[in-house]
């Protein structure tokens, strides 16, 4: 019985990841005035702020209740949870006619230009896709995000850049690298047009 209530908590996480992922595939990137917004889910935003709200609400019942009884790092741990949950929430990403940009909730913004892209890196296992500047910037749009696949070849046609893909394996990821063919995507415009 002391198994079963060890697989719960793995079982649901898989759960809850998988139903986020599946949500970012249904979502699409809206357009404004000449940009593509991909925001974070509905299925994550929900979550996050339920999170917000259950360790902000735990953080309150430990202070008053808790504290008496010489329990004080309880009312802390609950805090720092819930800071974490602030500062886990996605950013919001747009591609815009001069490059890409990526916009945390508490101000933090990052530009980076389509000519200072130096590559593109996509890993298969968490399914987070990297855009990389020549300084060393990166933006990453974590699967959390609407629409992955359109965020990607979007990046990619308008870079032209290679994509490293990184496969998880057993002892070591293996990294392959897939070129920029403009054919590719010439086919697919055709495929849409009839």
């Amino acid at each position: 019985m002391a198994f079963l209530q060890h697989l719960i908590t793995p079982v649901a996480l898989v759960l809850v990841l998988r139903w986020l992922w599946k949500s970012a595939s249904r979502e699409r990137a809206t357009l404004e005035s000449g940009r593509q917004v991909f925001r974070p889910t509905n299925a994550v935003r929900f979550l996050l702020i339920l999170f917000a709200v259950l360790f902000a609400g735990l953080a309150v019942f430990a202070a008053f209740l808790l504290d008496k009884h010489g329990n004080w790092w309880v009312t802390y741990l609950f805090l720092g949870f819930f800071l974490l949950v602030l500062f886990s929430y996605p950013p919001v990403l747009t591609i815009e006619v001069d490059g890409v940009g990526s916009r945390s909730w508490f101000g933090n913004e990052k530009k980076l230009r389509w000519e200072d892209i130096s590559s593109l890196q996509y890993n298969a296992g968490n399914r987070y896709f990297t855009v990389r500047a020549l300084d060393g910037r990166k933006i990453t749009h974590s699967g959390f995000n609407a629409d992955a696949d359109l965020f990607r070849e979007e990046i990619q046609r308008r870079t032209r850049l290679p994509i490293k893909v990184a496969q998880p394996g057993f002892w070591k990821n293996e990294t392959v690298e897939i070129p920029y063919d403009e054919r590719d995507l010439r086919e697919v415009d055709d495929i849409d047009d009839i």
